[in-house]
């Protein structure tokens, strides 16, 4: 496929070519360029020119744009999900899902746009108005993962081009494909939405080059610390949503069964690919034999298999190297003292599959010094009580999401207040909503996504103070005015003032001190 740049598709030429290939299969999808620094001096460069116009184009015409896109993608639904499925190794169902999730925040964003400019705030002299005007940042560059590329990626140019900004995208090189697919179904001027496709060094050009004035990524900690040194030269504005390392609490006052069906699912959609995933269980020690009966058989019922078979629930890891850490996790863990109960095998044949694995006999030491897994691996570890199963979820420097299960309110509320994550679900793990804010706390990132927050992050803002009549002011020059005023020259006691002058001024000039 070929990368956009200022309205034109490119051809990759005498450009390297990167493959994409299925993970569940091996074969060549498809190839797309490699680009230039010269490729990224012209697509920046694009959006600049058009970042103008298209921040002075009226609210309900990019509204209009965006809901033309939205229509779009609910009409190519099922071919853009198989596209996702071949290139990214999921399975049909999520990326349905996954799909639908971009029209939607399509469709959120285009409405909020024409209803968030700014505000009037109270103003301390009669002649006097005071606006919060809200501007557009700029030129964005958008960078998201592999493991779900199209919508991590809509969660930054949704908000971005609805508040004004141009926006220049870098796709992961692993699963390009779908994001370039979607973008043909973008109507917007030229320049307002770009890609460059390419590795590492186009991301570094990309985030470095002195005309992009912000930085929207979802990735690893490693990646995120680089693009905070590299944009502070600038002083970029950046959003950032980084590892996560969830916690998940399954309490003694739970039905098990369905506690074992939200545990599966938090913790093997997408082959354990997911930020939010649940990669620490702490079970309460009255139900935790159960627990773990239960949902170890119900993880070695887990259909492991084609991706595009509709009855598939786990598909492919993407890459070979995440198939790699996932083998080396599981060989530590029983090297550890970790117990198997499922899985713990790849499965025979091509493509990158792993069964789903329970594991027991961690420490919650061991777990958190392992870090973040993403791969569908489950360390399941008993806690005596609820008090210790918060002390341990919050045990770790990651704060990006928790899960708790429980029938107690005083639990419930409990959960709400003293877990520090950016996100904490009660009942029902890793459901998100367009109009509430996602992302994370401590070193799982800076900023949110979604909500009147998410475009907040793509704003900038003004105060303009706006006197409709010019006159002179008694704190101006010279300063015996100001005096005369605040009864000063004649040595009655500063501050606010009596006589002659009025509460108006009084107010005025309490306020300007400040």
């Amino acid at each position: 496929m070929k990368m956009l740049i200022d309205g034109d598709w490119i051809e990759a030429g005498q450009r390297p070519v990167i493959e994409v290939r299925n993970p569940a299969t091996g074969e060549l999808i498809d190839t797309v360029p490699q680009a230039t620094a010269a490729d990224v001096d012209a697509a920046v460069a694009a959006a600049v020119a058009a970042q103008k116009s298209w921040a002075q184009t009226s609210a309900l015409a990019r509204s209009t744009i965006m809901l033309d896109f939205a229509r779009r993608v609910r009409e190519s639904q099922r071919e853009l999900a198989e596209l996702l499925t071949r290139e990214g190794g999921s399975a049909l169902a999520e990326n349905m899902d996954e799909i639908r999730w971009v029209a939607e925040a399509t469709e959120f964003y285009a409405q909020m746009a024409r209803n968030v400019g700014g505000r009037v705030v109270p103003s301390q002299e009669p002649t006097l108005t005071n606006l919060v005007v809200k501007h557009p940042v700029g030129v964005v560059a958008a960078l998201a993962p592999w493991n779900y590329p199209a919508l991590l990626l809509a969660w930054k140019i949704a908000p971005a081009i609805a508040a004004g900004n141009a926006v220049v995208v870098k796709p992961p090189p692993e699963a390009p494909l779908t994001v370039l697919r979607l973008l043909e179904l973008l109507d917007a001027p030229a320049g307002v939405v770009q890609v460059v496709t390419g590795g590492t060094e186009t991301g570094i050009a990309l985030v470095e080059h002195p005309g992009v004035d912000m930085v929207a990524f979802t990735g690893s900690l490693d990646a995120g610390r680089a693009i905070i040194r590299s944009s502070a030269e600038r002083v970029k504005r950046v959003s950032l949503e980084l590892s996560g390392h969830d916690p998940f609490i399954v309490c003694d006052d739970v039905d098990l069964d369905d506690a074992v069906e939200a545990a599966l699912w938090a913790g093997f959609t997408n082959a354990g690919q997911v930020c939010t995933s649940a990669e620490r269980v702490y079970v309460m020690r009255g139900v935790y034999d159960a627990f773990v009966a239960k949902l170890s058989a119900r993880a070695d019922e887990l259909i492991v298999g084609d991706p595009l078979d509709t009855s598939t629930d786990v598909g492919a890891l993407c890459t070979q190297a995440q198939l790699d850490k996932t083998i080396a996790y599981v060989e530590r863990a029983k090297a550890a003292g970790g117990t198997v109960l499922a899985g713990g095998e790849q499965v025979a044949g091509p493509g990158f599959f792993y069964r789903p694995t329970v594991i027991t006999g961690l420490t919650h030491a061991y777990v958190k010094e392992a870090g973040e897994v993403f791969g569908p691996i489950m360390p399941i570890i008993p806690v005596d009580s609820f008090d210790e199963a918060l002390e341990k979820a919050n045990d770790s420097d990651m704060g990006l999401g928790a899960n708790v299960l429980t029938t107690n309110l005083e639990r419930a509320w409990r959960a709400s207040k003293e877990l520090p994550f950016g996100l904490v679900w009660i009942n029902n793990p890793l459901v998100d909503n367009d109009a509430g804010p996602f992302g994370g706390q401590r070193m799982s990132g800076l900023g949110r996504e979604l909500g009147e927050e998410g475009l907040e992050a793509f704003m900038e803002t003004s105060h303009v103070s706006f006197d409709y009549r010019l006159e002179r002011k008694y704190w101006w020059y010279p300063y015996a005015n100001y005096s005369e005023v605040m009864g000063l020259s004649d040595g009655r006691a500063s501050g606010f003032l009596g006589g002659h002058a009025g509460t108006t001024a009084a107010a005025t000039a309490s306020q300007r001190d400040r």
